[in-house]
C-alpha cells in the first residue's frame, strides 16, 4: 500500500519485531537507516518490554545493503561523508541494542545488511541465507571491527577481498548461524526460540547479549576514518 513503512516495527508478546519491507531486495536508504536506529534504540538501564528483538526481511533478498542509487546522488565529497556518518547509526544502534536480537535469515544479506546480522545474538537461517561484504570494492573500509571474533580472520579477509558470499552451511559450521532450518519451518522455529528466550529472567537476558561497546566504538572509528578519507 502507498505510504507503508519500509521498516515495519511491531511490539507484540514481549518482542519488538523489526521487518525490512522494501522488496524485492530491501536496499537501505536514509529512511531505512533512520528507522532502524529508532527501532533498535531501547532503554539500556533495565530490560522491560520489549525483552527481545526479532529481525527479519521480506522478499528473495534479505537485505542488499546500501542503496547505491541514493548513495550515487551524494556527488560532493563532504555530502558523501555526512551521508555515511548518518547511515551508520542504524547498524550502531543494533550493535548496542540492550536486549537479545534473534535474526531469521532467508536470503542474501549484503554489506550493511550483513553487518546487521553480525550484531545478532542468535541467527536462524534457511539454506538460501548468506553474508557478503563488498565494502572495499565501494571504497568503504569499514565493518571488519563488527566481524572480529565472529568469523575467522582469514574468512573475513577473503570475504572483503573477493566480495563472494559466505553461505548458510559454512556459517553454521563456523558458529555464526545457530540453526539451518527449512524455509517452511523458519517462522515456527523462530517463535519457539523467542519463547525460550522470554522464559528466562532479565539478568539471564543481559548475560546472553553479545554487546561490546568497544566493538561499536571501533566500528564508529572505522566509519569516521572512511568519512575523513572521502571528505
Amino acid at each position: 500500500m502507498p505510504g507503508d513503512p519500509t521498516v515495519r516495527v511491531e511490539d507484540r508478546d514481549g518482542v519488538r519485531r523489526i521487518t525490512l519491507y522494501r522488496p524485492p531486495v530491501n536496499a537501505l536508504t536514509l529512511v531505512e537507516y533512520d528507522a532502524l536506529a529508532a527501532a533498535f534504540t531501547l532503554p539500556s538501564e533495565r530490560i522491560g518490554s520489549p525483552r527481545a528483538v526479532l529481525l527479519s526481511g521480506t522478499g528473495p533478498t534479505w537485505c542488499a545493503g546500501q542503496d547505491l542509487g541514493e548513495l550515487g546522488t551524494q556527488t560532493e565529497p563532504g555530502d558523501r561523508a555526512a551521508y555515511l556518518l548518518r547511515a551508520t547509526r542504524g547498524v550502531v544502534a543494533a550493535a548496542r541494542c540492550p536486549v537479545p536480537i534473534v535474526t531469521v535469515l532467508d536470503g542474501p544479506a549484503i554489506g550493511a545488511g550483513a553487518l546487521l546480522v553480525a550484531c545478532s545474538d542468535i541467527v536462524l537461517s534457511t539454506e538460501s541465507g548468506s553474508l557478503a561484504f563488498p565494502e572495499l570494492r565501494l571504497g568503504m573500509r569499514l565493518g571488519r571491527s563488527l566481524l572480529t571474533g565472529l568469523l575467522p580472520e582469514t574468512v573475513i579477509a577473503h570475504a572483503f577481498v573477493t566480495g563472494l558470499p559466505v553461505g548458510a552451511a559454512r556459517l553454521h559450521q563456523m558458529g555464526v548461524v545457530a540453526e539451518v532450518v527449512p524455509a517452511a519451518d523458519l517462522e515456527v522455529r523462530a517463535e519457539k526460540v523467542l519463547a525460550d528466550l522470554l522464559s528466562l529472567g532479565d539478568e539471564s537476558l543481559r548475560w546472553l547479549c553479545r554487546r561490546d561497546e568497544k566493538r561499536a566504538d571501533a566500528y564508529l572509528h572505522e566509519v569516521a576514518q572512511t568519512a575523513e578519507h572521502i571528505a
